[in-house]
């Protein structure tokens, strides 16, 4: 069957992009700050990885508006999925695109917030994409059964 949504996921995206760059003063110089403010961290003895050294309110900031809006952008598209009878894997799919992009924002809302640091939020991403990996089975096993 042919996904008849499958290009609008895309085009939300790029309009996204586009309103968060207009809506949000200085973001390609907070993009350049924030990649140039890497350092390399010791984890364990011999261990090092990289950490922004700051806080970088407004490119987080920015990246919690887009998550939060492309998360709200899915939740309709699961309406639409439900509605024109998508087959259980793209339902399963979009469910779980939901889940990761509000879960994103909100991490992302609190690693602005400093409530968290880098590698905890890290860490929040790895579960997040665990967790989106076993919703997408788990809907997918259990509407396919029906």
């Amino acid at each position: 069957m042919r996904d008849i949504l499958g290009v609008v996921p895309f085009g939300f995206f790029l309009i996204s992009i586009g309103v968060i760059f207009l809506t949000t003063p200085n973001l390609i110089s907070e993009i350049s700050a924030f990649f140039r403010d890497f350092q390399l961290k010791e984890l364990w003895p011999n261990v090092f990885l990289p950490v922004p050294a700051s806080n970088h309110p407004v490119l987080y900031g920015a990246i919690e508006k887009f998550c939060y809006l492309f998360g709200i952008f899915q939740v309709g598209m699961l309406i639409l999925r439900l509605a024109y009878g998508s087959p259980p894997s793209q339902k399963a799919g979009t469910a779980s695109d939901v889940v990761f992009w509000l879960g994103a924002g909100y991490l992302v809302g609190i690693l602005r917030d400093q409530m968290i640091g880098w590698f905890a939020f890290i860490a929040g991403l790895i579960i997040l994409i665990g967790l989106t990996v076993i919703i997408r089975s788990t809907i997918t096993l259990g509407m396919v059964r029906k």
